[in-house]
């Protein structure tokens, strides 16, 4: 196994994560439980189910917000995953050890060597296929046909019935199942701190200090507490010790990732990987008329993104996170999606479908037309064109390299998709290891705390792989299973 250098920053010394840490008596707890989870997105829903299912008697989810949901909701919905009967029964070859091989290859070919240990997320691999089928059985039905992400298979499998629409069903059954299990779900409950059984480093977390409306209240776990509270992608001050030159990029993400769970976290000494091996933050395209995300399509249909002068800046088949953060790095602050008609008609049922569903998609009888109209400058335009249409006559583009969804621009109408970058939730973290342990500054892990989903950040991009063998909701669902089951054993 590829053993790792500690590759990891501290957030301690920033102002705004000065809760104390808190220890207390068996008087002062308002509510005994079995397991306590914070966050009602996937990871969190997902523990809790496991924990009721491993035999739990009383497991409570406390969620910051109103409702169920998280970040999980606001999702595309896409179950990124290599290996599963799903792709057998659609004629895709694909297999755990083909999904890991590209994604190795895909690191490297980024000239990032692999510098941590990739137990953590390997797992996500290895049990992505199954815990699906654990999903399926809960309930959660997803469409019977893979689409094309990044990398070489079509491996992103939608909750039915399909791209973002597929979210709030995801969230619907998950929180069927766990109410039919008897999980206890409280809303408008935010983590203040962490409690530990005594002031020592390392000492085990026997419950936590929560905030229901300005009630103060303390809840012990006997079994283990669970953070699934998110990231850190709406905390301006976070995103900016972190990822400076994000600085200012406005969030999409859920109004509740200010980094709660990683803040209570290392306030106990817990350890936080700040991710400089990938794309640090997922970002996303959202149009600039209704702030609809949008960001599968780009893998998917041959479409080209230029800026405001009409100039391509990126190879738009390596997705939208290659192409938003490109933009932040060249100071653009909107782009633009451009395809023709028979780009339309090939993809107007499928991936550009949700694209005309739910934002503003101009249509034009010429480029001429649409550089004007969008306030593109049309001689620039027009060369890149041209130049474009030349290069896929030879199968490759000669600035970027593109050799993939290649077809010439060529025959109108032109349609033309105006967005901007946003920030969508952060790639950085608390560590864990294979049980889903959250590991302190000495590398040990935390008796008595877990931590899945957002909050430990993108697994796969933290080992420098390419990370498009993985997705968040994958992760979340394998590692919320884990931490389910390793709570029930504590």
């Amino acid at each position: 196994m590829i053993k790792r250098r500690t590759l990891l920053s501290s957030i301690s010394c920033l102002p705004f994560l000065s809760v104390p840490s808190v220890f207390a008596e068996e008087n002062e707890w308002k509510e005994t439980v079995d397991v306590l989870v914070f966050g009602g997105g996937m990871g969190g829903l997902t523990a809790a189910i496991s924990a009721k299912q491993s035999g739990m008697k009383k497991v409570l989810l406390l969620e910051k917000a109103p409702f169920l949901g998280g970040h999980s909701v606001m999702s595309g919905s896409g179950y990124y995953i290599g290996g599963t009967d799903i792709q057998k029964s659609a004629g895709i070859d694909d297999s755990i050890e083909t999904n890991w091989k590209d994604s190795v290859d895909r690191g490297i070919k980024a000239n990032k060597f692999i510098k941590r240990d990739t137990d953590v997320v390997r797992v996500v691999y290895d049990q992505g296929p199954a815990t699906m089928k654990w999903l399926q059985q809960l309930g959660v039905q997803f469409t019977d046909k893979p689409v094309q992400g990044i990398g070489n298979r079509k491996r992103v499998h939608y909750v039915a019935p399909g791209y973002k629409k597929g979210s709030p069903e995801l969230i619907r059954a998950l929180k069927e199942v766990a109410e039919k299990l008897r999980v206890v779900i409280q809303t408008d409950c935010q983590l203040v701190s962490l409690i530990t059984k005594t002031k020592e480093l390392g000492s085990p977390v026997i419950g936590a200090v929560v905030n229901e409306k300005g009630k103060i209240f303390k809840v012990r776990a006997t079994h283990g507490v669970i953070l699934a509270t998110g990231g850190f992608a709406n905390n301006p001050e976070m995103v900016k010790a972190h990822h400076p030159y994000l600085e200012g990029v406005p969030s999409l993400g859920s109004k509740m990732n200010t980094g709660d769970g990683i803040k209570a976290a290392t306030d106990i000494g817990a350890r936080f990987i700040t991710e400089t091996n990938g794309f640090g933050m997922n970002m996303l395209f959202v149009g600039t008329h209704k702030g609809q995300s949008m960001g599968l399509p780009l893998t998917e249909a041959p479409i080209i993104v230029v800026n405001k002068k009409g100039e391509r800046f990126q190879d738009e088949s390596r997705g939208y996170l290659a192409c938003t953060h490109m933009m932040v790095q060249k100071g653009y602050k909107v782009a633009y999606w451009i395809f023709d008609q028979k780009t339309f008609d090939q993809f107007r049922n499928g991936c550009l479908k949700p694209l005309f569903e739910t934002e503003v998609v101009h249509e034009y009888p010429s480029l001429t037309a649409l550089a004007k109209g969008e306030g593109i400058e049309e001689p620039q335009l027009l060369k890149t064109v041209r130049e474009y249409n030349e290069d896929v006559s030879k199968g490759k583009d000669r600035y970027f390299g593109r050799g993939k969804l290649l077809q010439t621009l060529d025959k109108g109408p032109y349609y033309a998709f105006e967005a901007e970058p946003r920030i969508y939730t952060s790639y950085s973290g608390l560590e864990i290891n294979t049980k889903a342990q959250v590991i302190n500054t000495r590398g040990e892990a935390i008796p008595g705390l877990y931590a899945v989903g957002d909050v430990t950040g993108h697994l796969a991009y933290q080992a420098n792989l390419g990370g498009g063998g993985v997705s968040g909701l994958s992760c979340a669902a394998v590692y919320g299973k884990i931490a389910g089951q390793e709570a029930a054993r504590n």
